[in-house]
């Protein structure tokens, strides 16, 4: 009887632990393609060439020492902007193993980067395709621009947040339009 309870508390607690790698970040989905860390880095770019949510959108996905490079390569021209961030996120919830950076790259050149530690907890929050389960959208956004770092030099991408809603807000989404999506996104992309 006691191996039986130990057996079970022990299958408990390893899904216990799946769950709380996010710690208090985590927001629970209720798809199998929201488990945490349920796609290998290495099947990283078999995952998005087939991944619905991804609409369309070819990516180049590049591990090499400590960072994983991510290039857009193809964009549907009826996609949103927002679908490329949106991936970013999805990644920093499902990838699984250790990259130190994930690094917006374009043509075998790193633009921007953003830590591990960062895009997992913005992944840990992100819910897609199920209304109210996720943290706001707008919150992550700011957390990532919060966060984004020029590749080579380190510094930050916006300007320094204030506390203020409305303006680190603002700054986080110019982070986004006048620079993620133009310099990585639309750069050398080909629209289809």
């Amino acid at each position: 009887m006691k191996r039986v309870i130990l057996a079970v508390s022990f299958c408990l607690m390893g899904n216990m632990v799946q769950a709380n790698s996010c710690g208090d970040k985590y927001f629970a989905g209720t798809l199998p393609e929201h488990e945490v860390g349920s796609v290998e880095l290495s099947e990283l770019a078999n995952f998005l060439d087939t991944f619905p949510t991804a609409d369309g959108i070819k990516f180049d996905v590049d591990i090499r020492p400590n960072e994983l490079w991510i290039d857009v390569l193809e964009y549907p021209g009826d996609v949103t902007m927002a679908a490329a961030s949106r991936i970013l996120f999805i990644i920093g919830r499902i990838a699984d193993g250790e990259f130190g950076e994930l690094v917006l790259a374009d043509n075998g050149e790193g633009l921007y980067k953003i830590s591990e530690e960062s895009i997992r907890a913005i992944g840990c929050q992100f819910v897609w395709g199920v209304e109210g389960r996720g943290q706001n959208p707008i919150a992550l956004i700011r957390d990532f621009a919060d966060n984004l770092e020029y590749y080579d030099s380190g510094q930050r991408v916006a300007a320094r947040f204030t506390g203020s809603l409305l303006g680190d807000t603002t700054a986080a989404m110019d982070v986004l339009n006048k620079y993620v999506n133009r310099n990585w996104v639309l750069r050398t992309v080909v629209i289809k």
